[in-house]
């Protein structure tokens, strides 16, 4: 088997490789009546310590292995969404929030995959709930999935082009699992797609790393929450 170690790239040069070869997508040309933010699944089932995916790392004793996790949402995660939240308030942009749901007490109508995965979250559990930091402002769109895209079980797309949306800017959890699939998407939809990158986590470093260089060439221009909040403040 041939010693593959010296072949493996740095995350900056992959990424500079990635882009000199594929160019990069161009940059969304934004305005208020165009543009929606999406937050992508910061509920209690999979973003906060203590229940769902968090109660079940403790019972199998392995929720020191999400410090990582937790702690970027709670130092990075949840106060860059609030900023970027608050500057598209201002700026009269759509706020458009996304969470796994099932409409059935049982979650009967999951997908064969989350009912595998342990992921059925009926809509009037805690675990539906979006946590208090992030949840939806008066009258904002509330889209309940299940499936890791929310393009893939929902009418999002008849909502967002309803709406004359065709620009989305996109931050929540989990990085490499819901935010990039719904990325990847609307991608393939045409929409013109920002993810913001400090207002994301993935479970472990390197998951989080890989899934933005990945959007990064082909699904998304990827941005700072700095970034993402002085161009909704030019929109104000």
């Amino acid at each position: 088997m041939a010693d593959t170690t010296s072949d493996r790239m740095s995350n900056e040069e992959l990424q500079d490789l990635l882009i000199t070869l594929f160019g990069r997508l161009p940059e969304p040309d934004l305005t208020k009546d165009n543009t929606a933010l999406l937050c992508i699944d910061v509920q209690y089932m999979d973003a906060h310590p203590d229940y769902g995916l968090g109660a079940r790392a403790q019972e199998l004793g392995l929720n020191h292995k999400l410090s990582y996790f937790w702690s970027r949402i709670d130092e990075m995660v949840l106060p860059n969404m609030q900023r970027v939240m608050a500057a598209a308030r201002k700026a009269g942009v759509e706020v458009v929030h996304v969470r796994v749901a099932s409409q059935t007490a049982d979650g009967r109508d999951s997908t064969l995959r989350y009912k595998a995965l342990g992921l059925k979250t009926p809509r009037d559990t805690k675990g539906a709930q979006f946590l208090p930091e992030v949840a939806p402002g008066e009258d904002e769109l509330v889209v309940s999935k299940v499936t890791s895209s929310v393009f893939n079980s929902t009418n999002i797309d008849r909502l967002l082009r309803n709406m004359g949306i065709r620009n989305l800017i996109i931050m929540g959890v989990v990085t490499n699992g819901c935010v990039e699939s719904s990325t990847r998407s609307a991608a393939e939809l045409d929409y013109g797609t920002i993810v913001v990158e400090d207002a994301t986590a993935a479970m472990a470093p390197q998951l989080h790393e890989h899934s933005i260089i990945s959007m990064s060439y082909k699904d998304a221009y990827i941005m700072s929450s700095d970034e993402v909040v002085k161009k909704l403040e030019a929109l104000s």
